[in-house]
This record gives structure tokens, C-alpha cells and sequence, in this order.
């Protein structure tokens, strides 16, 4: 990243108040500026990661992003509004992040990031921030920042929880949390499960802060940060590399990129398809599961403060973010269900599972919320 040049006095001016920050400087206003930020997405997380890193005085920044403005995307990407529906995204955000920072240079990708132009786009960039709102591209991304040596900044929401991800060179990337990317039909999309436009300001003003730490280089480790903004709870994973990582580890599998690897798509032949057992089950045989005389191990994956105000009787406490650390404590030979609040933070722990080899899990649909309602209603409601 750049640090040649001076600030003009418009510059100190603008951004005095980030300048007297411990760590910044005039010496860290200046990489900031030097730096080349590529932004793929420019929705509900890439809309407020944008808008920030803008008003920070980044010098350029790449939009990749296919799509045209819609109705039903201005609830949370407040990066463009009623006048720019039916604009390129690119276009829509380019003019917005003008207003902004009149001094940032713009480049567009109105094509999007693809398996074709993904290692020359990548490669052109000093950091990459993945907003994407499907696996095939944030598999894509991951695997193009580790073989083309790229800081990744990563961002995922669904309802009312997200998570941010820093990944750095040879220092554990995304598929050392995640290894194996699940099937489209598996996960819910926030069209069929639905998000909270402010958990996405939250996560992507997040995604924009990490951003900006690792310009300075204040990130020497990769790390994954787990928050539920309903819930007001947030925690941080550190992530290792893995040995086993197909993309990062001492025997990687990926070494260039290859589109079979990003179809996300149900018909796509499975190497080991899972067995009889469901993603999910509802909550009703879920309780008929657990009352009968071979109930199965229930793992509950919120945090300790939403443990303590109500629980399921034969639940075991494993926060979604020490699960990883804590594989041991979940047996692979018998029947498995994972709980949270609402079934959001349970299905991705269940799929992080299966691919893991976890073929008797399954997601209790609706969580504890649910059990509550239907089940037991001495159960607390929060």
C-alpha cells in the first residue's frame, strides 16, 4: 500500500479528526489514501463498508457487482435509493461515493467478480471486502485471496446475526473455518429467511473498521467475529491455519481456479452425499425426538447471558463460537440437534458439522423462540 505523496490542506482539514486518532498520523492518512480497496457486492454490506471507507480517504476502490437497483434492496442498501432503481449497482454506488469523497477514484466491475477474471481482478487490489450474498462467489473470493496472497475482509448476515471475517496471507483463511461449501438448497438466502437493514449497517460498518486496521496494520492474525445484533452479543474466534484446509494447508487441493469448484447447485454430483437424516426438523419432532427413549445429544449454540435466562432441560452449552475448539465434546455416532434462538446461528453450526462429518445433525427450526411458543411456555421469551 502506498504511502508516497503529502496531504493537501483540504485532506488534514477533512479528515482531522481521524488524524489525531493514537495510530493514525498523517503517516496513516497517507496509507489510507494510498490504499486500493476492491469491494465485491455493493449491497446490503458493501453499501455501508463503502460509504465509511470513503469518508475515511481511501484513494481507490473497485465495485464489482452484476446487479441493477431494486425496490426491495433500498430497506438496507442505503447506498442507493428510489431515484437510481433499475441503475447498475455500479453506477448507483459510483455517484453516492462521489458526494462522499469527491477525491476517490472509482473503478467499476459492472461484470462482477467470476471465475474467468478473478485472479487478474484480485490481483490488481491491495485488499479485497466480500459482501457477496451467495457461497459460490465468497468461496470464489477466498480461494482467489489465498493463491493471489490478498488480505481478505469478509461479511455475512442473515436475520438479525452476521459475522465478520479477517483472513491474511498464510495466517488461516476462510476454508479453515468453513472447508467445504454447502449446497445452495441447504442454507436459507436472506430473501427466503430475511434480514434486519441495520445488522447490515452494523456488519458492514464492521467490515469497513477491519478494513481500515489492516491498511494501518494493525492485523497480524486472522480472526472471525460472531455477532447477534438482536441479541446484543458479539464474539470474536481466532482462526488458525489448518493443516487439512483444502485451500491453505500443507497439502492444499486448490491451486488455481477452477468454475467446477463454485456451482452451488443441488444437482451438482456429491462425492459423499449425506444420509437419511434432515438439515432440519421442527420443533414439534424435536421435542417428540428428545421425550423418547433414545433421545438424541441437543447442543445449544447461543452465548452464556441468553443461557442463563432459559434453556431446554437436556441441552449442553456450546457457543457458536467455541465450537470448533470443542468438536470433541459432540459425538459422530448418534443423533445430533442444534438450537439457538431463532434457528439461524444453529443451521450454520449444523452445516460447519456436516462438513466436518457430522451425518446424524440436525437443525431445530425456530430455536428455542419456538419451543417456547409450541412446547413449554414456562420457558422465558426474549
Amino acid at each position: 500500500m502506498s504511502t508516497e505523496g503529502q496531504l493537501s490542506e483540504l485532506e488534514r482539514a477533512l479528515y482531522a479528526r481521524q488524524i489525531r486518532l493514537p495510530g493514525v498520523g498523517e503517516s496513516g492518512q497517507l496509507k489510507i489514501k494510498g490504499a486500493k480497496v476492491l469491494l465485491i457486492g455493493a449491497g446490503g454490506l458493501g453499501s455501508p463498508a463503502a460509504m465509511y471507507l470513503a469518508a475515511a480517504g481511501v484513494g481507490v476502490m473497485g465495485i464489482a457487482d452484476p446487479d441493477k437497483v431494486e425496490l426491495n434492496n433500498l430497506h438496507r442498501q442505503i447506498i442507493h435509493g428510489f431515484d437510481t432503481q433499475g441503475l447498475p449497482k455500479t453506477i448507483s454506488a459510483a455517484e453516492a461515493l462521489a458526494e462522499i469523497n469527491p477525491g476517490l477514484k472509482i473503478i467499476l466491475h459492472p461484470e462482477g467478480i467470476t471465475t474467468t477474471n478473478a485472479m487478474e481482478l484480485v490481483s490488481r487490489y491491495d485488499l479485497v471486502l466480500d459482501g457477496a450474498d451467495n457461497f459460490a462467489t465468497r468461496y470464489l473470493v477466498a480461494d482467489t485471496c489465498v493463491l493471489a496472497k490478498k488480505p481478505l475482509v469478509h461479511g455475512s448476515v442473515l436475520q438479525g446475526a452476521g459475522q465478520v471475517g479477517v483472513f491474511l496471507p498464510e495466517a488461516g483463511c476462510y476454508r479453515c473455518v468453513y472447508p467445504t461449501m454447502p449446497k445452495a438448497s441447504d442454507v436459507p438466502t436472506c430473501a427466503e429467511g430475511g434480514v434486519m437493514g441495520s445488522t447490515c449497517g452494523v456488519i458492514g460498518s464492521w467490515m469497513a473498521s477491519e478494513a481500515i486496521a489492516v491498511i494501518l496494520g494493525r492485523r497480524t492474525h486472522s480472526r472471525l467475529l460472531i455477532v447477534d445484533v438482536m441479541a446484543g452479543s458479539s464474539r470474536v474466534v481466532q482462526v488458525q491455519p489448518a493443516d487439512e484446509c483444502p485451500s491453505c494447508g500443507e497439502h492444499p487441493e486448490i491451486h488455481s481456479i477452477e468454475p467446477a469448484l463454485y456451482i452451488s447447485d443441488d444437482c451438482a454430483l456429491s462425492v459423499s452425499p449425506m444420509n437419511e437424516t434432515p438439515l432440519e426438523i421442527s420443533i414439534e419432532d424435536a421435542a417428540r425426538l428428545l421425550s423418547g427413549a433414545k433421545p438424541p445429544v441437543l447442543i445449544d449454540v447461543r452465548e452464556p447471558n441468553e443461557w442463563e435466562i432459559c434453556r431446554i432441560p437436556q441441552a449442553k452449552l456450546i457457543p457458536m463460537g467455541e465450537v470448533p475448539g470443542r468438536l470433541s465434546e459432540i459425538p459422530q455416532d448418534v443423533p445430533v440437534l442444534v438450537q439457538c434462538h431463532h434457528g439461524g446461528r444453529s443451521l450454520r453450526v449444523t452445516q460447519f458439522l456436516r462438513s466436518k462429518g457430522y451425518t446424524k445433525v440436525s437443525n431445530v427450526k425456530g430455536g428455542i423462540e419456538a419451543w417456547s411458543l409450541k412446547i413449554d411456555k414456562t420457558v422465558a421469551r426474549y
